[in-house]
């Protein structure tokens, strides 16, 4: 698979979910294969703090849903994170994941991570959130953005960050749709 996104939304028509197959719409122009794992519809559970990914690097040992996508992460071009905003923070279900992706950091002799996930790749992070500032949840965005993205080693093609400002659903403005698409292109490009 060339670009791999992992959406974060329950929600399968909502804001996140269109912006997020709007990248993948842009990656598939260019003949990228693209697969999108909605969370929410996996079975699967969250870390279970077995800490057996500190003796087998880079492998949950939990196998279930997400298992596919955590060895996907290691193998595709490039990446696609994305979730909406609630409770001031990343939806419960993008939290799961980020837990899980643990696994894709290796201990460093001495201290720190090192990733699992092979240098050279790309990323790509969406968010979507009721509150017309773009900038009020940068905490929240900025923490996604370093453990699903530039934590790996990956380098950032592009962010959406989809506000509430003028209430209109993703779905409806093409200039974000556009951006979206071209942010897809420069992810295999």
């Amino acid at each position: 698979m060339d670009v791999v996104a992992i959406n974060g939304s329950p929600r399968k028509n909502g804001n996140t979910a269109t912006l997020i197959r709007a990248i993948l719409e842009g990656a598939a122009s260019t003949g990228a294969q693209t697969t999108e794992a909605v969370i929410h519809d996996l079975d699967m559970k969250g870390c279970q703090g077995c800490f057996s990914c500190r003796k087998n690097h880079g492998i949950c040992a939990q196998e279930d849903g997400l298992s596919p996508y955590l060895e996907a992460i290691k193998t595709c071009k490039a990446f696609v994170v994305g979730c909406p905003i609630y409770m001031y923070r990343i939806s419960g279900q993008m939290k799961l994941f980020v837990d899980r992706a643990y696994s894709l950091y290796m201990p460093k002799p001495g201290g720190g991570y090192t990733p699992a996930v092979p240098a050279g790749k790309k990323f790509a992070l969406v968010t979507s959130q009721g509150a017309p500032d773009p900038e009020q949840y940068h905490r929240s965005i900025r923490w996604l953005a370093g453990m699903a993205g530039t934590g790996f080693g990956m380098e950032e093609a592009g962010r959406i960050i989809h506000t509430n400002s003028n209430r209109e659903p993703a779905r409806e403005n093409s200039e974000l749709l556009k951006k979206a698409r071209d942010i897809g292109m420069r992810l295999v490009g």
